[in-house]
């Protein structure tokens, strides 16, 4: 059985999980804290950050690269295209999103409105936020939007791409943001959709606990799921 080490509400690591339940691969979640991670966690994850995947003996990190991975290595749905410039398509999507936008998601929001407070005792950086806010966040959800046109990011079929970017719109809404559906009407119709798919639904099911134990996030967005 696949082993996903991480913290199921993170959106790297929400990505593995419904990659793999996208594939119909069992996992079973070994719970890991950025924060403070496990001794030797360097040796699975050389970077120290999370999800890292553990295949028998195999070990695996980053989130873009262990999707590819289980993609290739099990048969059956498929997550990227086999067309060589809709999987680049796919592939772009997906490092936007990750290289993009997350970091203004995660550090520019979540980091400071939650986890810096809470757990490592700091005040937020409210130019930090503001900057994600205004400057960094509406640029890229304005790419997106406009990327998008069908119900799904490339060639109209579900793919990376697709839990990419649904997977760091909820943590949008975990910083206590809500996607501007006036602003961005199909980036949020998308997002509905994303979150009634089996796999979104029952990923959410199994964070929510975890989730609500931080006792700061918004969780609002679950009922989209439900």
């Amino acid at each position: 059985m696949l082993k996903i080490h991480g913290v199921p509400f993170s959106a790297h690591t929400r990505k593995v999980i419904i990659a793999a339940l996208e594939k119909g691969l069992p996992y079973e979640i070994v719970p890991v804290i950025p924060l403070t991670p496990p001794q030797g966690w360097l040796d699975t994850s050389a970077l120290g950050l999370i999800p890292a995947l553990q295949d028998g003996e195999f070990t695996l990190a980053d989130s873009s690269v262990i999707c590819q991975y289980l993609d290739r290595a099990y048969p059956g749905v498929a997550l990227y295209p086999g067309d060589a410039r809709q999987y680049a398509r796919v592939l772009w999507i997906e490092e936007f999103v990750d290289g993009g936008l997350a970091p203004h998601v995660l550090r520019g929001l979540l980091m400071q409105r939650v986890f810096a407070p809470k757990f490592l005792n700091k005040a937020p950086d409210e130019a930090l936020i503001q900057a994600s806010l205004t400057q960094m966040i509406p640029a890229r959800f304005t790419y997106l939007e406009n990327a998008l046109t069908g119900d799904w990011f490339v060639a109209n079929t579900f793919s990376m791409a697709d839990i990419t970017t649904a997977s760091i719109l909820m943590n949008f809404h975990f910083a206590g943001e809500t996607l501007d559906a006036s602003r961005y009407p199909k980036l949020a119709a998308f997002l509905g959709r994303a979150l009634r798919r089996p796999s979104f639904r029952t990923a959410l099911q199994s964070e929510a606990p975890a989730a609500e134990s931080v006792g700061a996030l918004d969780l609002r967005v679950y009922a989209h799921a439900a």
